[in-house]
């Protein structure tokens, strides 16, 4: 038997035992039978389906992946930097950048990284590295902290640590130049 008939003959078994008839017979099959579970039965018309695709392809299998469209450049036009949410209670940059990415489709725009914000503060100033405990942790220069960058230490769910806080000011500050932080990032992916 060729193998697309044996596929076609497969297919017709399983939408029979999927509608809980006897493929064998033609009899309906008892309803205190396990092959009449209802998740056997929606297993069994599972399978047909994806026979049916098999057979539909002339017998291949294949695997369809979704291309993800190519996702342009994070920007946010002036009208969408008026509505970013500037709160009275400090954020940290995690909240902040969040709020940004909701005024976005991310299906059609990439979203607005932490690092792009964080690597601008500290090309300009507002922000230092420094290593605790083998890691590189960020922190308010003199300047940061005139914009409303601070600090305080927190008790987290593995100890203490160190949160990094933007005030109204700062929050304000980082909507003002996100042309700028943005900038340098673009124009890398667009290179790529």
């Amino acid at each position: 038997m060729p193998e697309l008939e044996r596929l076609e003959y497969a297919k017709e078994w399983m939408d029979s035992l999927a509608e809980g008839v006897d493929p064998t017979s033609g009899e309906v099959l008892s309803k205190d039978t396990a092959l009449n579970n209802v998740d056997l039965s929606r297993c069994f018309f599972y399978v047909s389906d994806v026979l049916r695709q098999v057979i539909e392809n002339n017998g291949e299998i294949f695997r369809q992946r979704s291309k993800k469209p190519k996702l342009q450049p994070f920007m946010l036009p002036e009208d969408l930097r008026t509505q970013i949410e500037i709160t009275e209670t400090p954020a940290m940059i995690t909240h902040f950048t969040d709020r940004i990415n909701s005024l976005i489709d991310d299906n059609v725009m990439r979203k607005l990284k932490i690092t792009e914000v964080t690597t601008w503060l500290v090309n300009n100033g507002l922000l230092c590295e420094e290593v605790i405990n083998d890691k590189k942790r960020k922190k308010p220069t003199k300047a940061g902290e005139k914009i409303g960058i601070f600090s305080e230490e927190r008790e987290g769910r593995y100890g203490n640590y160190l949160a990094v806080l933007y005030n109204e000011s700062a929050q304000r500050y980082i909507a003002g130049n996100l042309e700028q932080i943005t900038e340098n990032s673009n124009s890398e992916s667009i290179k790529q």
